[in-house]
């Protein structure tokens, strides 16, 4: 069940009305539940529990302090792609044995920030990385645990922008290669993990399964080496529902022909959700401006758009749009929703059911959790909207909404 439902004929997260929060905060504005955080968190710990994986939440769905720090408290460990990531986990108190840092391209700097902070894991993606690793690991006389991430080349069934697992991706070495790098004489490094993620929001557990098979066999090699890896890291991806008749898999099915693929796994296991855990926290409420009409044409102008939720324009995702106070008795009709950028892509939402609106009445969009503000730029020098965390039937402010003045705080003529 949804937690953001009609009562009182007002939309509401949880028991808080989201029109109060719009009056007291402003708009656009992202509300999340902490209540669905966790209980999402727990889900899906629980499904894997045969499995007693370390789960490693993925930090760039959502950064939010505020987010971090109550998956901090439920157990999660951190998934990272960049030394701000790792900045932010630090600012938390995150336990550094449960940080792994991912991401294709990190720098030097970056990497000899997280070995100064003794990251637990560091997740290899090409030859010259681990390289990189093993020159500053023996400048600073650290060996750090790595993972290699494979290249499976296995075609995930999802959006060609967020498939990591094929032939044709810039992610990961192909197992082939991965063997060679267990021959290199690199000694200032322990490769110790075997790393799949083959994309995000998967359509089932299938290809998932077929990335694991090539990872187990990359392991048996690499052990007739004399490798010593003994733990595997299977990313995450596991897919949401963003409309209502959307048929994925629910995460005990998606988990189900996993634990039972290894169950004979003895070596320690990785799990890095991301969108799972947060997407269905959150709504975006926006106010609306104008309406335009023409004899076949129905648009509603908001002032959120693609500076505020990029999804749409870049992958033509879907989000559910509802009104924020609910309105009987009057005909709903075919209508798009745009932003204020001047970009022909502005479009949250298109031919969705709405009813009659007004200038300043409230629109939410749903499952806005991951991706959503963590992907919000200052484009058309929009400032960055709010964030409002819900606790039941209380709430609080996690993010102030940016100002002019901060907007242009860090540019050279700021006078």
């Amino acid at each position: 069940m949804s937690v953001f439902n009609y009562l009182d004929g007002l939309l509401h997260c949880d028991s808080v009305p989201l029109s109060t929060l719009a009056a007291e905060f402003d708009t656009p504005l992202y509300v999340y539940s902490a209540d669905r955080l966790r209980e999402n968190y727990r889900r899906l710990a629980q499904a894997f529990a045969p499995l007693r994986p370390a789960i490693c939440y993925s930090v760039k769905a959502n950064a939010n302090l505020s987010i971090l720090r109550l998956l901090r408290d439920e157990g999660s460990g951190f998934d990272i792609v960049s030394g701000g990531e790792l900045f932010r986990v630090q600012r938390i108190g995150a336990n550094m044995a449960h940080v792994v840092f991912a991401g294709v391209g990190k720098t030097e700097a970056e990497i000899e920030m997280a070995l100064r902070a003794n990251v637990g894991w560091i997740n290899i993606e090409s030859e010259g990385e681990l390289r990189r690793v093993n020159e500053l690991g023996g400048r600073l006389g650290l060996r750090p645990d790595v993972a290699i991430r494979l290249r499976p080349d296995v075609e995930a069934d999802t959006h060609h922008h967020i498939s990591t697992g094929s032939s044709a991706s810039k992610f990961g070495v192909p197992a082939a290669g991965a063997l060679e790098l267990i021959r290199a004489p690199l000694p200032n490094v322990h490769i110790r993990g075997a790393h799949i993620h083959i994309g995000s929001q998967l359509a089932g557990p299938g290809a998932t399964l077929q990335a694991i098979d090539v990872a187990l066999e990359f392991i048996a090699k690499a052990t007739a080496l004399g490798a010593m890896i003994d733990t595997l890291d299977i990313g995450g991806g596991f897919p949401v529902p963003y409309r209502g008749d959307d048929s994925v898999p629910d995460i005990e099915s998606f988990a189900a022909p996993i634990v039972n693929q290894l169950a004979h796994w003895d070596g320690g296991l990785h799990l890095e959700p991301g969108r799972y855990l947060v997407a269905d926290t959150a709504a975006l409420i926006t106010s609306v401006q104008y309406e335009k009409r023409d004899s076949s044409h129905r648009l509603i102008i908001v002032d959120a758009g693609m500076n505020t939720l990029l999804r749409p324009a870049l992958y033509d995702a879907y989000h559910r749009v509802l009104p924020v106070g609910r309105i009987v008795n009057s005909p709903y009709a075919p209508a798009d929703v745009a932003g204020p950028i001047c970009e022909s892509a502005d479009f949250l939402a298109r031919n969705r059911p709405l009813p009659p609106l007004n200038s300043g009445d409230l629109l939410a969009l749903l499952d806005v959790g991951a991706y959503g503000f963590a992907m919000a730029s200052n484009y058309n020098s929009h400032p960055l909207p709010a964030e409002v965390l819900v606790e039941g039937n209380t709430y609080h402010l996690i993010r102030r909404r940016q100002t002019y003045e901060e907007l242009i705080a860090n540019e050279a003529a700021n006078t």
